[in-house]
């Protein structure tokens, strides 16, 4: 779904060429520039229209209709038929050149059921079961229309460091592998969008700060509230009130074909409970401490132009509201060398829960995922992508598994 936040967008024609010169190396600032700014995606003649430029303003807005089906071995069925929309705009408030100035970011998403048979009011899009974190909030999640992001974006020190600061939502920011962190075009399972684990909270009051080290290396790190479910007030924490500590050290290399991410986390949240009676507690009756802490790791590669794969790895430990361990790999693949814009995904992820949802022991069972999809671009705003979902253990329930498939209609501009 965040179609321009990739880390290595300003590598993004470098990436592309199996051998790549020596003299291939960014300019300084353009990895942050990189995960921050809506960089316009080169031929893209969406993206051409160059009015705005002069006084700062950086838009993208993706709208889309999506249809899933889901049969399981029980043969009970459902389905979701939505429309979706997904915007985000960086206005520029202060200039300086020689830094990178003060911006403004605002994102807004929203999906709406189209018949009274989808369940868009309780559950997700990319109907991720289990594999859907307790703290993560896919911004494409069961909500009518939200702002996970309105924050100011300071540059500094020479556009080499940037802090970020407000209502933000992490998953503009960190995880950001290339390939499957986009649920509009590429892999719409919410197991690949973003990793499981990390505690990527969107619409909490939070900060980031980001340096970039050298022309190769990066680090980020972001303090947040977890107590605001997505979508609703910031300062709210009727039932749960914690915090989430989330770094990011990033390293380019094979000459700008390849990045690594690696992602240590902290989090500390108490969870309310119903006692029974209808009503929240924070006494001893209620309350659930949660302490996790773990570790994610992430690398895509591009060998060549017609491939890049990645894998994503990471554990937790005392996990409460998410899963304990995840390991996903995955690539696109462009079949057609005159369909240089189309593309097939297969990706496969297993994941192990804490917490069961049919009363067995969750470590006993795992969640596997595999997804397969094509992205087939029709013209340069309008692109059709059919994806196909085998879901075995869905929920940690070893007695069932799912099939889902589903089509989207996206129109970028």
């Amino acid at each position: 779904m965040k179609k321009h936040n990739i880390i290595a967008m300003a590598l993004t024609s470098l990436m592309a060429l199996p051998v790549i010169a020596q003299d291939s190396t960014p300019a300084v600032g353009d990895i942050l520039q990189g995960i921050n700014m809506f960089t316009p995606e080169e031929g893209d003649p969406a993206y051409k229209v160059k009015a705005n430029e002069k006084y700062g303003t950086q838009w993208g807005v993706d709208m889309a209709y999506g249809l899933w089906n889901t049969e399981k071995v029980s043969d009970v069925k459902r389905h979701n038929n939505l429309a979706l929309l997904h915007a985000q705009l960086n206005q520029r408030l202060i200039e300086d050149k020689a830094n990178g100035g003060t911006w403004l970011r605002v994102e807004f998403s929203g999906s709406w059921g189209l018949d009274r048979e989808s369940a868009q009011s309780d559950t997700f899009f990319t109907e991720a079961y289990a594999t859907a974190s307790g703290l993560h909030a896919d911004a494409m999640g069961p909500h009518e229309g939200i702002f996970p992001e309105v924050a100011l974006m300071q540059y500094f020190a020479g556009k080499r460091a940037c802090l970020i600061a407000g209502m933000v939502n992490l998953t503009n920011y960190f995880d950001a592998v290339s390939i499957a962190n986009d649920s509009f075009s590429s892999f719409t399972n919410d197991g690949f969008v973003n990793s499981t684990i990390l505690p990527l909270v969107d619409s909490n009051i939070g900060g980031i700060l980001q340096v970039e080290l050298n022309r190769n290396n990066y680090m980020m790190v972001a303090v947040s509230r977890t107590g605001c479910d997505s979508g609703y007030n910031p300062f709210n924490s009727d039932y749960c009130d914690g915090y989430a500590v989330v770094g990011e050290y990033g390293h380019i290399f094979a000459d700008g074909a390849a990045t690594l991410r690696i992602n240590p986390f902290y989090t500390s949240t108490d969870v309310d409970m119903d006692d029974g009676t209808g009503e929240r507690r924070r006494q001893n009756a209620g309350l659930v401490a949660s302490i996790e802490a773990g570790l994610v790791a992430s690398i895509e590669y591009t060998p060549c132009d017609p491939l890049t794969i990645y894998s994503r790895a990471g554990f937790a430990a005392k996990q409460y509201l998410s899963n304990s361990a995840e390991f996903s790999v995955g690539a696109n693949i462009k079949l057609f060398p005159s369909r240089e814009d189309d593309f097939l995904g297969i990706s496969y992820g297993v994941f192990k829960g804490q917490t069961p949802c049919d009363g067995e022991r969750a470590e006993h069972n795992r969640e596997q995922v595999l997804e397969v999809m094509y992205s087939f671009q029709v013209n340069d705003y309008f692109k059709v992508v059919p994806h196909f979902q085998y879901i075995a253990n869905p929920a940690y329930s070893t007695s069932s598994e799912n099939i889902l498939w589903g089509v989207q209609a996206v129109f970028s501009f």
